[in-house]
């Protein structure tokens, strides 16, 4: 690349320098010439490798060896040419006699240097901040070894072996190892104050690492010693948590964090004593610079996480090794190899079982649904011969069934296998077990519920549709009405006995405090009564029996049974103690033609028997099985609880082999395979789960029963109903092809297990353990690079307009510099000036002011940076970081000095060319420039120009792609009208005037004029085009250049007609009587009519500054309407929002009354919703595929309104509210974030993943199991701010949790309309946010409610916040990014302000002799002055009022194109509009002020005395 670069610089200065020597071929040798051409080359190629040493940019060494050549090339003619020497000469010269001039042109010259630098060093400023932060998270680490199981939401334990076998494997590259633990943990002081999430590091201990500073921090070594040696847990904190939390050492805090074990996430808490304080420095700050953060030896960490000897993290210090992406590619190879070589099938979750009483061998997995990997078992099949032999395989692929029908009955329908009872009601049939219970009604809707694990059902009572079940944590009570409600009461008590009759209910509470409970179903009612009776201290069993308005109560201890009865008319009386007898009969249910004597008579027809498997349905007439009821789930020993499956069996066991749609079915079902048609329809368990309904027919053939086989998998024989084929297996199960939960060896040797296990060594590795390797340093330098780039890119673009303004100045400075000097330079051509010389010597004034002014002017962009950096340093304080460093890299303050100089001598070398070419004797005489009666040769070249840029664009066109065609078609009609316009309005009638002999004159001073203004109308109209006008651009997206080059376009083009129109508009302006009378206004507008293009530059000036500045001033303005809705759509009917991680799910699932508040009053709360979140995969119809967020939703969520919708489905609903209750009610339909229907303005691409609509279909695939899908509709799209703050697909919380393993992560919390903050509230600092539209009181109860939550759930690792606040912290940020934009392009108008105050004092000076004309022939000095401000206030006014207008238009066709497609309505800046035209004009006032009045002050005797 230096190379390319090289050479590219070496061709640039040889056709420089070629061409000089060219020009002095007859004054130098062609020796002298060829050290013309030589010693230039060798100062750039020599400036290229010193700027090299100086390691700076590649872009910055390229332009600044090519300014030292370009030096070097103008001082080497002055040294090898006498004329040249001449020339040099007089340039210095009239630098020293005329300071003043060059100290203008310096000053114009300086702009473009500092806009350069400053936005370069904005972005080294954001570099250096990233940068130590960076540095301060990881010291020395360079790469981290860690995982993330997205399905689960958990970071991944390793081994601590691996990190051991990694140091072991010694990789070259690798510096040290230093493995631990890094969790997160909320922080609870004794006064009661609370972190809720700081992280806490327990790392090995590693030479050099100190936590803190040298002098007073102390080694992981001697934290774990100190630990070894105290009685309890201690814990080191750092200054920031210190600070934070007012704590110091030896004080005494607790940290809760989150364990996950077999029963899922749990918190955990312990107290630690804070051994010491440690400052921000080393590894005290591995949170950042200014984070809280905990640390504990690693050990202790382990311990209390149970963690065993796992670790989360390995960090590697890499040494020798070039810190780029390319270096660090050969090393993470390197590193993925070693962990491969490293991690063994255990680590990744694959088991070997062996079973003692055989030689067989099993392999299974314990990761997501147990499955392994169909690339593993493919391996297996194809290298079995070499691992085994003939030993044979019997591959298994588990099948969860939720469906299994015979004869249009329900056979799983069971809530437990040990039925205990069975009971008929009309059309409903109860059956309860230990394990649950449930109920079957005549139209076959069922409906089951199982007690949680580790409980038992205590009791059971049924009665009028009703059905209750005790349990150790309350009463559970079905409605065979409503078979999708279920209802808890009594919840967390234990209840050992109830009794339900009609609608009213009695129950007994066992414990501390043993107490009767009454209640009634009709109005919801739960009653305490006393229990006055004298119990054992220890009951074996109660029983309550309710008949005749009685209440019967039986009491079993350990030595005696008591009886117990109480009249009962709806009010309490006293338990009085009876006898065995007094107890009434309970019903038996029973009949005959039961086997065991117990069940219950359905009807005429049928009994429902309790007999193994379950309950047989036997036919009352003769006894004849007609149907059988199974248990949903059983229990399968070591497996634990499981549903009924299916095995599907394929492999080397031809006995299993089963064809497919057939079964062979187990003990469980023989005895419906006489009475089932020969054949079952099936439905599996993941195919319900992920929206099919389908079901597969089963033919009965055989039994295998008898196959010993399957002995490996005798504890699974409770569950397996039957066999089927494998293909069959795979559809029910949604599994891959070749994937199988088990594989199970016949007779292996020791041998042939180590080779199998071996074999799978090979082929699994740290992908399959969800292990990433990443580069954490040059990832983060690299995003930060990125970002900032993007920061300095946008900078640089809106200092574009400032940079264009200040080569419009430097062009006017040059303009009045050569009409100051028009007669030096006609009396130097006069004595033997070539035009050459003239060019040469206008080159070498401002080579030299354009070097030294342009490194003062990238030094002065150094203190514009420093103010921007304050600017950004608020934003980062407002964000709650005040991070932000200033930092100044050597190369931005060079690429400012030499990219300002080489754009200076463009600016200077066109100028020099136009100045060149005087008339010497008009020059010499003082008379107007003759008009020239032919077609300047300037212009043939600037067609020719444009007909290489429309070639060119039209070509981009067609080949450059989507990204750039919209731009390169509005380029293709703005060259062709700069091609056709100058053809139409000047090369033909001026060649066509040439043939006539008079009357000629007018159309060669016309044609110039004509064609600018005609150009200018012409790019008005194309670029101001409305899509539809146009059939190209309508099928075209524009982009960022598109804009850019509009906006560019537009305010020249408004320049070109100002110029054009202007000696029209004055001449109107003097036809008016009232403005014709006086002598000022024709005085004040001739001279701006003497000097057109110099009025125009002026007017540009004021107009690119003032455009830029009202379209970001829009933009702005647009953007706060625009969000200003935002709040309010992401707030809904909540204010309030408790969140945390899915490492860390919210522990808040009960009632708010349930959740342990001692500083929160919850009378304020009117709603509580919970949102459940997951990770899965999303696809299109196009088969695009991709991760994203899925948030469940519970029934309050949606009854209080969940989150305003954009758009929704008629169909689900008239309104937002009504829609979130269908989606909810429904299994099929799901809302998404805004991402999804909006499209990119720039691009057209989606926002989001892949665009949908309301209406159509997307897939949602199991991130654990691809193969297992769900198609839903869309029926909503959330509104706009939804994709920054409430990005997912919005679901029913019961799959995401169910199928999908949702965690609680989100709780919203409304607070009641009418509530009011305490007295005691301090309101101070509440937002009320009235835009949104909730009450002030409102407000103020929701803030307060906030703070004493705070107190109440952070110390539980909960993090409160008001949704308001986190929605408008965002806006305000970009709203402040904005707003230093604003400031950044004021610049601008601050320039064009100097550069009329400039005009003004040279014109002042240019005609000293006209305005003491003026003053000998009347005029006093009010006119004078009068003449010089209407004359200023024409040239400023038009240029600001063109810049408003162009921009105007410009943000109404912006609105269209980017805001009317998001939904927001058109708000234009007036109020800058105005303050831009008085504001504007009262400054230039000011500025030209002195020059006008020193103006007026000069007397005609001086004036018309001859100067110079």
């Amino acid at each position: 690349m230096n190379l390319i670069a090289l050479l590219l610089l070496c061709f640039v200065i040889l056709v420089l320098a070629s061409i000089a020597a060219i020009g002095l071929r007859h004054d130098c040798s062609f020796k002298s010439q060829a050290i013309i051409v030589a010693v230039p080359l060798l100062d750039s190629i020599l400036s290229h490798f010193v700027l090299n040493w100086f390691n700076l940019g590649s872009a910055t060494v390229f332009v600044g060896s090519a300014m030292f050549g370009v030096l070097s090339l103008l001082g080497i003619q002055a040294l090898l040419s006498t004329r040249r020497l001449l020339v040099f000469k007089l340039a210095w010269q009239q630098l020293r006699r005329r300071q003043r001039q060059a100290a203008l042109l310096m000053a114009g010259l300086m702009i473009g240097s500092a806009i350069i630098s400053s936005s370069l060093i904005v972005g080294d400023s954001l570099d250096e901040t990233v940068r130590k932060e960076v540095e301060a998270a990881w010291g020395s680490t360079d790469i981290v070894i860690s995982g993330y199981d997205s399905t689960t939401g958990q970071i991944v334990e390793i081994p601590s072996s691996i990190a051991d076998d990694l140091r072991n494997q010694d990789v070259d590259g690798v510096d040290s190892i230093q493995a631990g633990r890094i969790v997160s943990a909320s922080v609870e002081t004794e006064s009661g104050s609370a972190e809720p999430n700081v992280p806490w590091f327990a790392l090995e201990h590693q030479e050099d690492a100190i936590i803190g500073s040298k002098s007073t921090g102390l080694t992981w070594y001697e934290l774990e010693e100190a630990s070894r040696f105290s009685n309890r847990s201690i814990v080191v904190i750092n200054q920031a948590l210190s600070q934070e939390l007012d704590i110091g050492k030896g004080d005494e805090i607790e940290l809760g964090w989150f364990v996950r074990s077999d029963d899922g996430i749990e918190r955990t808490t312990d107290s630690f004593l804070i051994h010491d304080v440690v400052s921000m420095a080393n590894q005290g700050q591995l949170a950042g610079t200014t984070a809280p953060a905990v640390f504990t030896d690693l050990q202790t960490a382990q311990d209390l996480q149970q963690a065993g000897q796992n670790v989360t993290t390995i960090r590697l210090a890499i040494e020798g090794v070039d810190q780029t992406r390319n270096g660090y590619s050969p090393l993470v190879d390197q590193l993925e190899v070693a962990l491969n070589q490293t991690i063994s099938a255990e680590d990744s979750g694959l088991q070997f079982l062996t079973d003692d009483g055989s030689d067989s061998f099993t392999i299974a997995s314990s990761q997501g649904l147990g499955r392994i990997q169909a690339s593993l078992v493919r391996s297996i099949k194809q290298n079995q011969s070499n691992l085994m032999g003939d030993t044979s395989l019997l591959e298994v692929l588990q099948v969860p069934l939720i469906s299994l029908e015979a004869n249009g009955s329900e056979l799983l329908t069971l809530a437990d296998g040990d039925v205990n009872g069975v009971v008929s009601e009309e059309d409903t049939i109860w059956h309860w077990g230990s394990g649950g219970f449930g109920y079957e009604r005549n139209d076959g809707e069922s409906w089951v519920w199982r007690v949680p694990s580790g409980s038992i059902i205590t009791d059971v009572s049924i009665d009028n549709g009703y059905g209750f079940a005790s349990y150790d944590a309350g009463l559970i009570l079905g409605n065979s009405s409503d078979e999708d409600t279920t209802v808890r009461l009594l919840k967390d008590k234990e209840i050992v006995a109830v009794e339900l009759n009609t609608d009213e209910w009695f129950a007994l509470e066992e414990g501390v405090n043993r107490s009767l409970w009454f209640g009634n179903l009709s109005n919801g009612s739960e009653i305490p009564l006393t229990l006055n009776i004298d119990a054992p201290s220890t009951v074996l069993n109660w029983d309550l029996e309710f008949q005749s308005n009685e209440l019967f109560l039986k009491v079993e201890g350990l030595l005696s049974v008591d009886y117990y009865k109480r009249g009962w008319s709806g009010e309490e009386t006293n338990f009085v103690q009876i006898s065995e007898s007094e107890w009434p009969d309970s019903p038996v249910s029973s009949h005959p033609v039961c086997v065991t004597g117990k069940g219950s008579v359905v009807n005429n027809e049928e009994a429902w028997c309790i007999e193994s498997p379950g309950i047989i349905v036997r036919a009352i007439a003769d006894g004849s099985i007609q149907s059988i009821r199974l248990p949903i789930l059983s229990d399968a020993g070591g497996f634990g609880t499981l549903p009924q499956m299916f095995f599907a069996i394929d492999g080397d066991v031809p006995s299993l082999n089963v064809t497919e749609t057939e079964l062979m079915i187990g003990d469980r079902l023989q005895m419906i395979s006489d009475v089932a048609n020969g054949s079952l329809n099936a439905s599996g368990l993941f195919q319900f789960a992920f929206g099919s309904d389908d079901s597969q027919r089963l033919n009965i053939n055989g039994s295998f029963t008898e196959n010993d086989q399957l002995s490996q998998l005798s504890e699974l024989e409770s569950v397996v109903l039957g066999l089927i084929n494998i293909h069959d297996g795979e559809t029910l199960a949604v599994a891959e092809e070749d994937e199988r939960s088990m594989l199970v060896f016949g007779s292996v040797s020791a041998l042939e297990r180590i080779a199998i296990e071996e074999h799978l060594n090979q082929l699994v590795g740290f992908e399959e353990m969800s292990l990433s390797i990443r580069t954490v340093k040059l990832d983060a330098m690299e995003q930060a690079e990125a970002s900032s780039g993007v920061l300095s890119a946008m900078f640089l673009v809106f200092g574009s307009f400032t940079i264009a303004a200040g080569v419009l100045l430097v062009v006017t400075i040059v303009m009045m510099l050569v009409d100051v000097r028009q007669k030096e330079y006609a009396t130097v051509r006069a004595l033997g000036f070539t035009r050459s010389d003239l060019r040469y010597m206008t080159m070498i004034e401002g080579s030299i002011a354009a070097f030294f002014g342009c490194g003062v002017g990238s030094l002065l962009g150094m203190g514009l940076a420093w103010f921007i950096g304050i600017g950004f340093s608020s934003v980062f304080a407002n964000a709650g970081t005040d991070v932000f460093t200033f930092h100044v890299d050597s190369s931005s303050l060079a690429s400012g000095w030499f990219w300002g100089f080489h754009l200076s001598i463009l600016t200077l070398f066109f100028s020099a060319l136009w100045s060149s070419r005087l008339i010497i004797v008009h020059a010499l005489k003082s008379v107007p420039q003759r008009i020239p009666k032919h077609v300047p040769w300037a212009m043939y070249i600037f067609l020719i120009l444009m007909a290489g840029v429309a070639f060119v664009s039209l070509g981009l066109f067609f080949v450059g792609g989507e990204g750039v065609a919209h731009s390169m078609w509005i380029l293709f009609g703005c060259s062709g009208i700069l091609l056709v316009m100058p053809i139409l309005f000047w090369v033909i009638p001026v060649l066509r005037a040439r043939r006539k002999i008079d009357g000629t004159l007018p159309v060669f001073r016309e044609a110039p004029r004509k064609t600018i203004g005609w150009s200018g109308v012409a790019l008005l109209v194309w670029t101001g085009l409305p899509s539809y006008f146009d059939p190209v651009r309508n099928d075209l997206v524009p982009n960022e250049l598109s804009f850019v080059l509009i906006g560019l376009v537009q305010v020249f083009a408004g320049v070109f007609v100002l110029a054009a129109l202007a000696p029209m508009m004055i001449r109107g302006l003097l036809r008016l009587p009232k403005l014709s009378s006086g002598p000022t206004l024709p005085v004040a507008l001739s001279y701006p009519l003497q000097k057109p293009l110099r009025t125009a530059v002026v007017m540009g000036m004021f107009s690119i500054t003032v455009f830029s500045v009202i379209v970001l001033s829009g933009y702005t303005l647009q953007f706060d309407n625009y969000s200003s809705s935002f709040v309010e759509e992401s707030e809904g009917e909540f204010e309030l929002m408790l969140s945390s991680s899915r490492s860390r799910p919210l522990q808040l699932e009960g009632p708010v009354e349930e959740w342990g508040l001692e500083n929160s009053d919850i009378d304020q709360i009117d709603a509580v919703g919970r949102v459940y979140r997951a990770q899965a995969f999303l696809e299109d119809d196009q088969e695009t595929r991709s991760p994203y967020i899925l948030r469940g939703v519970d029934q309050d969520f949606v009854n209080h309104g969940g989150i305003s919708l954009h758009i929704w489905d008629d169909g689900l609903g008239d309104s937002s509210e009504e829609a979130w209750i269908s989606m909810y009610e429904r299994t099929d339909v799901v809302f998404v974030d805004a991402s999804f229907g909006l499209e990119s303005s720039l691009d057209g691409t989606s926002i989001g993943i892949f665009p949908v609509k309301v209406g159509e279909n997307i897939t949602i695939i199991d991130s654990k199991q691809p193969s297992h899908r769900r198609v839903v509709t869309v029926g909503g799209i959330l509104e706009q701010s939804s994709y920054l703050f409430s990005a997912g697909v919005w679901m029913p919380s019961e799959p995401v949790i169910e199928q999908y393993d949702g965690d609680l992560t989100r709780v919203y919390v409304s607070v009641s309309p009418e509530s009011m903050a305490s007295s005691t509230f301090d309101n101070e600092g509440v937002s009320y946010y009235e835009a949104a539209g909730k009450s002030n009181d409102e407000r103020e109860a929701a803030t307060e409610l906030s703070q004493q939550l705070s107190l109440d759930l952070e110390k539980e690792g909960i993090q409160v916040s008001l949704i308001a606040e986190e929605v408008a912290l965002i806006q305000s940020l970009v709203l402040s990014i904005l707003a230093l934009f604003e400031g950044y392009l004021s610049i601008g108008l601050i320039i064009g302000i100097a550069g009329i105050g400039v005009v003004t004092y040279r014109s002042v000076s240019e005609r000293r002799k006209h305005i003491g004309m003026l003053r000998a022939i009347g005029y006093t000095q009010g006119m004078v002055m009068k003449i010089h401000v209407l004359e200023v206030t024409w040239v400023s006014l038009l240029g600001i009022l063109n810049g408003i207008v162009v921009g105007l238009l410009f943000h109404i066709g912006l609105h269209s194109a980017v805001w009317e497609k998001e939904g927001a309505s058109l708000v234009l800046p007036w109020g800058t509009a105005i303050v831009m035209f008085l504001g504007g004009w009262i400054l230039v006032f000011l500025a030209t002020l002195g020059p006008v009045r020193s103006a007026s002050k000069i007397p005609p005797s001086e004036a018309l005395r001859s100067s110079s």
